[in-house]
């Protein structure tokens, strides 16, 4: 699983609203790459699905991003790490920054 993976991960947790189309949820970010992130959420979508997504990073900025659901995790048990892992289509200056900030 690794392997695919090309791109350096960081652990953030952050509360993140999430939208497909014009429905609202919020979830958690688990981990931040320069191509991706998770969220923890016990609403994750499809593969496939388009996603536009918000983060606080703190109380005055907030990063909004838009990508593709690459993998779905539904156990249907809270304490495993349900949620989805997401492709970014869409990468702000303002993300880059953000990245730089966390990995190291």
């Amino acid at each position: 699983m690794m392997a695919k993976r090309g791109a350096k991960r960081r652990i953030k947790r952050l509360p993140i609203t999430f939208t497909e189309g014009t429905v609202e949820y919020t979830g958690m970010s688990s981990d931040f790459s320069s191509t991706g992130l998770f969220i923890r959420t016990r609403k994750a979508f499809n593969p496939g699905t388009p996603v536009k997504i918000v983060f606080e990073v703190d109380e005055n900025h907030k990063i909004e991003l838009a990508g593709v659901v690459a993998r779905a995790i539904k156990t249907g048990v809270m304490a495993f790490k349900n949620g989805m892992g997401i492709k970014l289509s869409y990468i702000p200056k303002a993300y880059e920054d953000f990245l730089k900030e966390i990995i190291s």
